[in-house]
């Protein structure tokens, strides 16, 4: 990833070294969610508790994750 690319979320989980069911599981959502938002198919609908646990697992700024969930699908 470039320094000008925006982080998407499939970038943030790999680079924590995460599977998507690690994460599913870490939101009680399921895996096919977290593949529907890495898809931009879904837009993710994150509590305060849900970004929490994101920036601790992820281990980045609120900043990337911001705008790793607000990519749609062909942006």
């Amino acid at each position: 990833m470039g320094k000008s690319e925006r982080p998407t979320l499939a970038d943030l989980r790999k680079e924590a070294s995460l599977t998507q069911r690690q994460v599913a599981d870490l939101l009680n959502v399921t895996v096919t969610t977290v593949g529907a938002w890495e898809r931009g198919a879904q837009v993710p609908r994150l509590t305060f508790a849900h970004i929490q646990k994101l920036l601790e697992a992820f281990d980045c700024a609120i900043q990337d994750l911001v705008e790793a969930t607000n990519q749609r699908e062909g942006s």
